[in-house]
């Protein structure tokens, strides 16, 4: 039972890992190139993204997208 668990678990956390990491890149990315946020507020996101990383990405994405409607 232990190596079933430890499989799926190890399976799913690589998946989690390689997901977030891909989230966090885009949305460091996105920030950088955005041309309609100014220099503090581009500092202000790469920071919330770096530290609270995957709060940070979401965050960033939906106000993204409400932004733009």
């Amino acid at each position: 039972m232990y190596l079933i668990t430890s499989a799926i678990g190890g399976t799913f956390g690589l998946i989690f890992l390689v997901l977030w990491a891909m989230l966090s890149i885009y949305s460091l990315i996105n920030v950088l190139r955005n041309g309609s946020i100014n220099g503090g507020a581009k500092m202000l996101w790469v920071v919330i993204i770096i530290v609270v990383p995957l709060l940070g990405s979401l965050t960033y994405l939906f106000w993204r997208s409400v932004t733009t409607l």
